[in-house]
């Protein structure tokens, strides 16, 4: 289980899913700013 973690680890990471995480965070931290931008201007 280890070693299969471990292969997983290093060779699932393609440059598709680091855009896509990219692309999600990017978002969250939009989302987060509105949020900030909303409360201070209630």
């Amino acid at each position: 289980m280890e070693g299969l973690y471990g292969s997983v680890m290093v060779s699932s990471i393609t440059q598709t899913e680091i855009f896509i995480a990219l692309v999600v965070a990017a978002h969250a931290g939009v989302l987060a700013v509105r949020l900030c931008v909303s409360l201070y201007r209630a």
